[in-house]
Formats: structure tokens, C-alpha cells, sequence
């Protein structure tokens, strides 16, 4: 099954933009972790519809920082987390929000739940290819 093909599966569950990205990030390394895909459920639409940040780019976020962030008491985070992250952003303000009139859920949809059907799967693949380009180009995936 492709990426998009998922993506369409999960999104047919009943997951939104960050959860679909960290269940991509687990399918590529054959692992379940339910509790992390319920924890980053609280960033899609929005951080839960309050009009906030994409959630497409936050769970790019989440993507850079599975990689790179400290997950344990005796590890240190990459210190590319937060210029991965940085460059991410960049990335997704100029290629992914500005053509859709800004970064928020509303701004990006018009408006216009029906547009997620457009949008959001669009936002959601590109950002997670984009973050997947930037940690591979640093071999960190």
C-alpha cells in the first residue's frame, strides 16, 4: 500500500493530520504505540479545532522530533530538533500555508470544512515527505 493510499485509510479511521503522520513514522519501523497516537491526537485540526497552527505541520514537528528528541532521562536530543524543525517551518509557511491564505485550519480551508477533503490530505503527505527529506539529508532516519 502507497503512502496516500494509508493516509486515505487512516483518515477513513477516524485519525486527522498529526496522528496519521506518527502512525506513518510507526508502520515504516513495524511498531504500535497507541497511547503516542492518542497523545498527538490533541495537535490535528488545529490543536483541536481552536484555530491554532496546522495540524499537518505540527505533526511534521512530531516527525523531526521522534528522530531527534530526548525520549529518555539519560539521552540528549539532537541538537538538529530545533533547526530541522526551523526549517520545516519555513518550508511549510512559503510552499503549503501561503498559497492557502495563511497557517491556521480556517485560514487554510477558507473557511470551509468541505475543503479538507482537498487541503488536508495535500498539506499532510507534502509535509510529511518534507520532513522525511530533512532528516534523511542529515542521515538521521
Amino acid at each position: 500500500m502507497g503512502l496516500y493510499e494509508r493516509m486515505l485509510q487512516l483518515s477513513h479511521q477516524g485519525f486527522a493530520c498529526a496522528q496519521v503522520m506518527m502512525q506513518l513514522v510507526l508502520d515504516a519501523e513495524d511498531k504500535q504505540d497507541p497511547d503516542l497516537i492518542r497523545s498527538v491526537g490533541a495537535l490535528n485540526n488545529g490543536v483541536r479545532d481552536n484555530a491554532l497552527l496546522c495540524g499537518a505541520f505540527l505533526g511534521g514537528a512530531c516527525v523531526i522530533s521522534y528522530y531527534t528528541g530526548q525520549g529518555e532521562p539519560d539521552e540528549m536530543a539532537d541538537p538538529a530538533c530545533d533547526e530541522l524543525t526551523q526549517e520545516l517551518y519555513r518550508w511549510f509557511v512559503e510552499e503549503v500555508a501561503a498559497p492557502r491564505g495563511g497557517t491556521t485550519c480556517p485560514q487554510m480551508l477558507h473557511n470551509d470544512n468541505a475543503n479538507k477533503l482537498i487541503v488536508c490530505p495535500d498539506a499532510v503527505e507534502r509535509t510529511f515527505n518534507k520532513a522525511i527529506e530533512l532528516l534523511e539529508e542529515r542521515d538521521l532516519v
